[in-house]
């Protein structure tokens, strides 16, 4: 809860003009690095279940899982969940240091029947 306020009031001073320099923070430089190494791709398995709920882990950093209810904010919970395993502060989490602009997001589903 602590983090999460932390991040709605950074994002409010970023409208207002505050720049945090997100992109040179410590943390941050480092999960670019290791991003880089991974052909700058985080790569997710994507299960969906009948009652609408999901799970994602990544395929290709052990420890990242993460899942929801619902897949209406899925980009953004698995964001939450990269910048959780490299311990970026909440006030340094900005989308944009996971994916540029207009970059396509590919979902692997599996369907059942």
């Amino acid at each position: 809860m602590f983090n999460k306020i932390i991040f709605d009031l950074a994002n409010l001073a970023r409208k207002m003009g505050i720049d945090f320099k997100e992109n040179s923070h410590v943390k941050v430089l480092a999960m670019k690095k290791e991003i880089a190494g991974l052909n700058n791709r985080i790569e997710f398995k994507i299960d969906h279940y009948p009652d609408g709920s999901w799970t994602a882990e990544s395929t290709n950093i052990d420890g990242i899982i993460t899942g929801g209810k619902n897949v209406k904010n899925i980009t953004g919970v698995i964001k939450d969940a990269v910048f959780t395993y490299f311990e970026i502060p909440p006030q340094m989490c900005v989308d944009n240091l996971l994916r540029a602009d207009n970059e396509p997001v590919t979902v692997m589903q599996r369907v059942y029947a």
